[in-house]
């Protein structure tokens, strides 16, 4: 038979009650869907920061370019082995969250199965079919990382100097990724979302591709975000009326149970999940922000 047991912090005390594998079962449920809700939150958290990390080292090399040596080919596999490594990591880590995000062929879809709503389901799909048909740069990024998992790194080549502005004075340093028409092509893109004079940055295409994400994952949140309130206050208050037999006012709640041994009934673990909220509070399209001097 399973148990439930609080024990009190405060002496060597604690009660055990008898509980039903229902109430165990219900409680397991709960449970899995907060660590399923905290789980993307990571998931996304890691593309966020693999993106910043990526964006710093642009313009890290942006910075740099000003000083490079001419044809230096040591040091331009050093920026290309530096760009490639980031830029796989936020499309890799980026295919894990859309997986989980909404997968037809996989029958996966994060906030229906939060929340078992087929309108759920119907507002991520209508929200992918806007995103794929409005934002170029998030198909571009679709199939880039496609291609370069399977063929190629997504840095091969980049140009860099400085320009002088005679009537100013002024030098503007300048370093570039470009994908042209015919490199968007191989990669999959189709021709009728470009034009022969198609000429993109690989950093325009992140912003862009991430831009997106940050889209879903918002509305992810909003489908979402009632049902794990609704978890955090059923996973404690499912054993309320038992706590309330006994008079400990600081205690630790466990569940003992055949197939799963002691279950901690803690949910501070769960404050990652509010922590990464704020870290993340809303998408920002970092391609129309401009930084200045």
């Amino acid at each position: 038979m399973d148990s439930f047991v609080i024990y009190n912090r405060e002496s060597s005390e604690y009660k055990v009650f008898k509980v039903s594998e229902l109430q165990v079962q219900k409680c397991k449920d709960t449970k899995d869907r907060l660590v399923k809700a905290l789980e993307v939150e990571t998931i996304y958290d890691q593309i966020m920061e693999s993106y910043w990390d990526f964006k710093n080292k642009v313009n890290y090399w942006s910075v740099r370019s000003v000083s490079f040596p001419f044809a230096d080919y040591i040091l331009n596999h050093e920026v290309r082995s530096s760009l490639n490594s980031l830029a796989f990591n936020v499309l890799n880590l980026s295919k894990l969250y859309l997986d989980w995000h909404f997968n037809e062929p996989k029958k996966r879809c994060f906030a229906f199965e939060m929340t078992n709503d087929k309108s759920v389901k119907q507002a991520i799909i209508s929200q992918r079919n806007e995103i794929f048909d409005s934002n170029l740069n998030y198909v571009i990024g679709c199939n880039l990382r496609g291609y370069s998992q399977h063929s190629t790194l997504p840095v091969r080549a980049f140009t860099k100097g400085v320009r002088y502005d005679y009537e100013t004075s002024n030098r503007t340093a300048h370093f570039r990724i470009f994908y042209d028409y015919e490199e968007l092509v191989k990669i999959g893109v189709s021709k009728k979302r470009i034009s022969t004079d198609t000429k993109l940055d690989l950093s325009d295409i992140i912003d862009g591709y991430v831009y997106a994400i940050s889209q879903k994952h918002m509305l992810n949140r909003e489908l979402t975000e009632s049902t794990v309130s609704q978890c955090r206050t059923n996973y404690i208050g499912m054993w309320q009326e038992l706590i309330e037999k006994t008079s400990f006012k600081k205690r630790i709640c466990e569940l003992h149970t055949s197939t799963e041994g002691r279950v901690n009934l803690s949910l501070e673990w769960f404050e990652v999940y509010d922590y990464l909220i704020k870290k993340h509070r809303r998408s920002i399209d970092y391609s129309g922000i401009i930084f200045e001097k």
